[in-house]
């Protein structure tokens, strides 16, 4: 059974979807820099930069956002001088100080700013609307001909001028009634934004589309879910009016509204899930295990025999584990929602047929995704290579932040580097005059390693100094493992 499960109150709105009893997405909403995707801003160019045919736009961010040239042309022609298809370079199309209406592509990452872009698009649920082009494009998804001909011809009916749409997978089958009354709404919306961007002031936001039940109700909500829970009445509302809105004649998917003891997301083990899915080891039903680590660049994905030593011979027990993984790496991918590039080092396997049913295996699993990937086949070193869409943050960014003691390097320095430190800081502090006496705090390993190798080098350097050396056992907890206490 597929159920989507909603948790929100006056402090938090989260989601998760569920498909056979487990869960494979979960979704958070935050009043912050997380969460601005598709949004809609007048901007104020803070930067040019000709040499990268690009600018900095100021929309009110703690980082300035980019802006590529080639995102321009559509806003300048219908904006600003009206020059058609204009080659011009993106000093002679702006100055510092202009204002631009800017849509979010890509969210702040690391020291990057977000990437934003003026080919506006404004989603629905059956289509989404580009209020600067006026072309028909189809989801790729549809691969029926007569499908996509059927499509393309209602829309070429019903387009308003001068704007264009895409068609999304969900459109399949539906009638002309909803596509006229979606248009309608999406048309309305731009024609709102349009309104406000006179008036409005740079920085401010002119469409917001960060609600995360209106978005689940969109973009994922199929004949494929039987279940939404919800555990508030007023959202519980909001959902059926959209259901019965949207669908067409009875929706086989049931709303039903959360009563219990325990919080929404404890009944149905989706915390659990989530603790899980922030490890960096997980467990295959074999005995085999992945390894996920995250780095700036990339998502490496290693795959290890662990504890299956396979009942037949190693081929079938190498061949075995990387099956299994085959089908678990993609749905670790969409609960932790880790995109970009991806590497995966599947243990080395002789047999080229091996390979490619390993291969097939992985490609049929990510079909399930919603997000577009794109995986090539295996490198001459053995590797997978593949690509995932960037959609928002991945879920170790809601639930997880850098040790305050390793800065997140996942290491803490050792005794040994501690101490080094610690030597540094005491011949610094015993040239002070008025102290008399100096005492270091510190664990019980470093003590009992200064106390080993250096406590006598130490004692006889501060008495030539005149000066008394203490050492305590304490437990410390601050980030640099020990505390120097100064008495006079």
């Amino acid at each position: 059974m597929n159920k989507i499960i909603v948790s929100t109150n006056n402090f938090q709105r989260k989601a998760a979807i569920i498909e056979d009893d487990r869960v494979v997405e979960v979704f958070n909403e935050r009043d912050d820099e997380s969460n601005i995707i598709k949004n809609i801003y007048k901007g104020k160019v803070a930067n040019v930069l000709p040499g990268m045919e690009s600018a900095f736009v100021d929309i009110g961010l703690k980082k300035n956002s980019f802006l590529f040239v080639d995102d321009l042309r559509e806003f300048e022609e219908k904006y600003l001088n009206g020059l058609v298809n204009s080659e011009k370079p993106i000093e002679d199309l702006l100055t510092v100080g202009d204002q631009v209406v800017v849509q979010v592509l890509n969210v702040p990452r690391g020291n990057k700013g977000a990437r934003v872009t003026t080919n506006f698009t404004i989603p629905g649920k059956y289509l989404v609307l580009m209020p600067n082009s006026d072309h028909i494009a189809i989801s790729k998804k549809i691969s029926n001909e007569e499908e996509r001909k059927r499509l393309q011809k209602i829309f070429e009916e019903i387009m308003p001028d001068r704007m264009g749409v895409i068609i999304r997978t969900a459109a399949m089958g539906k009638s002309i009634y909803h596509f006229e009354r979606e248009i309608g709404y999406l048309v309305k919306k731009w024609q709102d934004i349009e309104k406000r961007i006179s008036k409005s002031k740079a920085g401010e936001i002119l469409y917001n589309d960060n609600d995360i039940v209106i978005k689940i109700l969109r973009d994922i909500l199929n004949n494929e879910i039987d279940e939404i829970v919800v555990d508030n009445e007023e959202v519980y509302l909001e959902i059926i009016d959209y259901i019965n809105a949207f669908s067409e004649g009875k929706s086989k998917t049931k709303v039903k509204l959360f009563y219990g003891e325990n919080e929404i997301f404890e009944e149905y083990n989706i915390d659990k899930e989530i603790e899980k899915s922030l490890q960096k080891e997980v467990w295959l039903d074999c005995g085999g295990y992945l390894v996920i680590e995250k780095t700036e660049a990339l998502i490496s994905i290693d795959i290890n025999t662990g504890r299956n030593t396979g009942s037949y011979n190693l081929e079938k027990t190498v061949l075995n584990t990387n099956l299994e993984a085959a089908i678990e790496i993609p749905k670790q991918l969409r609960i932790r929602n880790l995109s970009g590039i991806i590497i995966i080092d599947f243990i080395d396997m002789k047999l080229q047929e091996d390979k490619d049913l390993v291969f097939k295996q992985l490609e049929l699993e990510l079909k399930k995704d919603r997000l577009k990937n794109n995986i090539v086949h295996f490198t001459d070193l053995g590797l997978i290579e593949m690509t995932r869409k960037r959609v928002g943050r991945n879920l170790s960014y809601f639930y997880q932040s850098d040790c305050p003691s390793c800065n997140g390097t996942g290491k803490v320095k050792s005794a040994e580097g501690i101490i080094e430190t610690i030597i540094k800081e005491l011949k610094e502090v015993s040239k002070e005059r008025d102290i008399k006496t100096i005492c270091l705090v510190s664990t019980e390993e470093v003590i009992e390693k200064i106390k080993e190798v250096y406590y006598d080098i130490l004692k006889d350097y501060f008495e030539k100094k005149g000066k008394n050396l203490k050492i305590l056992i304490e437990d410390i907890n601050n980030k640099v493992g020990y505390d120097i206490l100064l008495e006079k």
